[in-house]
């Protein structure tokens, strides 16, 4: 009986520091977050980076994003609905954090599309075929080329680009900035400075109005 109440006091003290770690963890996290008074700037946001909507509200939306994540891919519909919703109040911000094997090479074949105003329809079918093109046992980022005209490409002239193209300074300023903020995985969103807790639909539904409507008051 003794034992069982020795152990019992030790899980309770655990527990306890676990809880109080966590709670340090989460207020220094805010305290750095809001020491980058600028919510439109490195290290949330960067002058290359590509970003979509026309922000009327002035409310910045930023994700550190990764094409091979595959929880990337589960979540973009979500993304994709809210930006549907509020394109006119908000600013989309694309930040790569490219922590798989061939994210390099998809993210250059992005930034290609991107010179033809076709990020967007590109994201749509690189996401709509991950599953073929980063299977886990045989990954084959190549496989790409074979769905992108899909997206409605000028696929000569995507190739070209693509050849020409270097995002090193991208993928380096990336990984720099998600360091600053603490990111560590894919997706990641910050909205106006504020790092969202809870992936999923409604929590960014929830943080990026909260923000919309604060703005608006």
């Amino acid at each position: 009986m003794k034992n069982k109440k020795l152990v019992f006091s030790f899980i309770v003290i655990l527990l306890a520091l676990f809880i109080g770690a966590t709670y340090l963890f989460n207020q220094n996290q805010k305290s750095k977050l809001e020491g980058f008074s600028k919510k439109d700037e490195a290290p949330f946001v960067r002058e290359n980076a590509i970003s979509f909507g026309e922000n009327k509200a002035n409310v910045v939306v930023v994700e550190f994003f990764d094409p091979e994540c595959e929880s990337c891919q589960a979540f973009y519909p979500a993304v994709k609905e809210v930006y549907k919703q509020y394109y006119k109040d908000i600013k989309l911000v694309i930040r790569y954090l490219a922590n798989h094997k061939n994210s390099a090479y998809i993210i250059k074949v992005l930034e290609a599309t991107r010179l033809q105003n076709k990020y967007l329809e590109s994201l749509e079918v690189i996401f709509k075929y991950q599953p073929l093109w980063a299977n886990h046992n045989d990954p084959q980022p190549e496989l790409v080329w074979q769905y992108l005209p899909e997206a409605g490409l000028d696929m000569k002239k995507l190739k070209e680009d693509f050849l020409k193209l270097d995002v090193s300074l991208l993928i380096k300023e990336g990984f720099k900035d998600a360091k600053a903020l603490g990111v560590r995985g894919t997706p990641t969103f910050f909205v106006n400075g504020k790092e969202l807790k809870e992936l999923s639909y409604q929590a960014l539904l929830n943080l990026v109005e909260k923000e919309i409507f604060e703005k608006e008051k």
